[in-house]
């Protein structure tokens, strides 16, 4: 296992940003993030936004996960990222704030 990339977001406001990680379809990753900064009141949280997988020689699939109508609390119980990705071609960490301050890093480990 070792790192292949570290990601850095941060925002203020009511904002969202994004990074996309260019990944290896013939790789499995480790993908991990959490908020490590805010200020203010307000929520903040950083999540998979979308991951592209490659299913065949000539064939890539992207899943959307931007569905903010999940609750609070729901989201509250996710607020870090540890997902494996496996046959991924990208993968986009998103970092949605509802005003405040807030900042997001992980490290992307190449696990093959």
């Amino acid at each position: 296992m070792f790192v292949v990339s570290r990601y850095f977001l941060w925002v203020t406001g009511r904002l969202t940003t994004s990074v996309t990680l260019r990944l290896d379809p013939g790789r499995r990753y480790l993908l991990t993030g959490g908020l490590t900064g805010k200020y203010g009141a307000e929520y903040g949280q950083v999540f998979i936004s979308t991951v592209c997988v490659r299913r065949g020689s000539d064939q890539v699939l992207c899943g959307v996960r931007d569905d903010p109508a999940d609750s609070p609390a729901d989201n509250i119980r996710r607020l870090n990222i540890d997902e494996f990705l496996d046959n991924a071609t990208r993968v986009t960490v998103k970092l949605r704030s509802d005003g405040g301050g807030h900042r997001a890093e992980g490290i992307l480990y190449d696990i093959t």
